[in-house]
């Protein structure tokens, strides 16, 4: 019950961060969206400060699980590819706009959270570049592919793709088929 409550906060928080900011965002409006008294928040989150990096690590932490999930997908790399976009998308719909505050509200950010950020996306780089090197390894791919390179290009063009549908085309997450990105990374430029 504790956790569910903790949960609820959290995922009202992200709304209305997302909505106003960290600046414009009340305490109350938290709180009246996750349907408890104002006071309840400050049993779970000593202050708006916590929160928000609580919200923060939230975000990462399920980032992280579903990175895993899409990862561990059986069957060929296409498929985990796909898999990875899909989730991508689904999570960059739910969180743009509080990565948009990290960037515009950058002082909101202690040095801790900007390193806890910072660490998961070095997680995430390792993950991707160990797919690939197993995708190597059972000749999915070529032999010579430089398994970092390769990293980098997937987790750039999949970020890229997305902000620009999301955000530039304004089409809806579920709208949009990764399919081409996928067959663009596995077939080449050539």
């Amino acid at each position: 019950m504790m956790e569910n409550k903790r949960e609820a906060i959290l995922d009202a928080a992200t709304d209305v961060f997302s909505k106003y900011g960290f600046y414009g965002a009340k305490m109350e409006d938290i709180a009246k969206k996750a349907g408890i008294g104002k006071g309840t928040i400050y049993g779970y989150f000593e202050s708006k400060e916590t929160l928000f990096y609580e919200m923060i690590k939230h975000g990462i932490e399920k980032y992280e699980k579903g990175l895993d999930i899409a990862l561990e997908e059986e069957g060929p790399l296409d498929d985990k590819l796909y898999a990875l976009c899909i989730f991508h998308g689904k999570y960059l719909n739910r969180y743009i706009d509080i990565s948009q505050i990290l960037i515009t509200e950058k002082e909101v950010l202690s040095k801790e959270l900007t390193w806890d950020i910072v660490e998961e996306k070095i997680k995430l780089f390792n993950r991707v570049e160990k797919v690939v090197e197993e995708s190597i390894q059972r000749e999915e791919l070529r032999q010579d592919l430089d398994p970092k390179l390769a990293a980098t290009i997937i987790i750039g063009s999949i970020s890229q793709f997305y902000r620009h549908k999301i955000c530039f085309e304004k089409e809806k997450y579920k709208g949009i088929n990764p399919k081409n990105l996928v067959d663009t990374f596995l077939q080449g430029l050539k």
